[in-house]
Order: C-alpha cells, then sequence, then structure tokens
C-alpha cells in the first residue's frame, strides 16, 4: 500500500520531477518505468489513464466502483505515516 501511495503521488506530480531534475533518482525510475506500460521510455496520456485505473481498483478496497471515506482514510493515514 506504501508503493502504492508513492505511485500516486509520483503519477500527480510527474511534471515536477521532470522539470525539477535532469535525471530520475531510482525510486522514481521504479514508477516511470510502472507507468510507462509498453517500455518505450515514455508515458503516454493513455498510460498514465490505465495507471490510475489500477491505482483506483487497488485503493476500492470494496471493489464496489467507489472509494469511501473510510478508504481515504485508509490512504491519509498511511500518507501521514510517510511524514
Amino acid at each position: 500500500m506504501v508503493k502504492l501511495i508513492y505511485l500516486i503521488l509520483f503519477t500527480i506530480n510527474l511534471p515536477l520531477f521532470v522539470a525539477q531534475a535532469e535525471e530520475l533518482n531510482k525510486q522514481e525510475r521504479v514508477y516511470f518505468n510502472f507507468i510507462d506500460l509498453n517500455n518505450d521510455k515514455f508515458i503516454s496520456f493513455d498510460e498514465i489513464n490505465k495507471s490510475l485505473q489500477l491505482i483506483f481498483q487497488l485503493v476500492d478496497e470494496n471493489l464496489d466502483g467507489k472509494i469511501s471515506q473510510e478508504e481515504i482514510m485508509v490512504l491519509k493515514s498511511i500518507i501521514e505515516s510517510l511524514s
């Protein structure tokens, strides 16, 4: 779940990572490669959408097609524990 949160944050902040550094660090490369579904060394809008759909499915613990406040609270507590 912690890796999932990092992946979410990486996806949301991808333009920041690219703009702030000439090279991705090891963890950022792992997430980049996770999102780069076809391994062409580029991330397309379609790949971001597919990755976010996968993340949504993982966060939606009861698989009801919605993310509840309780599921968000789990994410929030994990994010806070990382700070």
